[in-house]
């Protein structure tokens, strides 16, 4: 996935945006929803500092030395978000548990640290928008979830429990399901 990333990077940084998704010099095309590739677009600016070499379309298997360190270290940095996450979640009881279940997690330093992954980044977009659902900040926890869902698709899998979740705890004026108290200007809010 090395040079899976490295190619949104040059696509986003060296193309227009009507060629994101048509660009086909590499057999890695942009195929991740909008805000991801907008995500390897403001990569690409720190990228320049590291090796402007990574950048060019044209370019195919680069792998420089700071191409590779360059990688590792946005990886590393959108992981904190996941470690941020735990912490802001967690209450003071569990806070060391979970941060040691990230910490230590096997497959996230595999997957994430070694595959040039973003999961950590993801799976903390999720964690936060399930929070603030289950807080009753569900305009809040539904603005991150459609965020989560235009950086990777594969999350729509979970979207009918969530919307599930939503229109039984936002929807309904009281404890009951029945159609008497349904709101629909509740469910128009959503």
């Amino acid at each position: 996935d090395f040079e899976v990333h490295r190619n949104w990077l040059a696509i986003t940084s060296s193309l227009p945006i009507s060629e994101w998704y048509i660009e086909s010099t590499s057999q890695w095309t942009l195929d991740y929803p909008p805000f991801f590739a907008w995500f390897e677009y403001a990569l690409s600016f720190p990228a320049k500092l590291f090796d402007e070499q990574m950048l060019d379309v044209e370019n195919l298997e680069y792998a420089s030395a700071n191409t590779v360190l360059f990688q590792r270290l946005t990886v590393i940095a959108a992981d904190t978000l996941l470690l941020v996450s735990v912490i802001v979640l967690s209450s003071s009881r569990v806070k060391l548990g979970g941060l040691l279940c990230v910490l230590c997690s096997f497959g996230l330093f595999v997957v994430d640290h070694i595959h040039f992954q973003y999961n950590g980044l993801l799976s903390a977009m999720l964690l936060l928008s399930l929070a603030m659902m289950s807080k009753g900040e569900s305009v809040v926890g539904s603005v991150l979830f459609a965020v989560l869902l235009n950086m990777k698709h594969i999350y729509v899998y979970i979207a009918p429990a969530v919307f599930v979740h939503l229109l039984r705890n936002d929807c309904f004026t009281n404890d009951s399901i029945s159609f008497r108290s349904f709101s629909l200007r509740r469910f128009l809010l959503l």
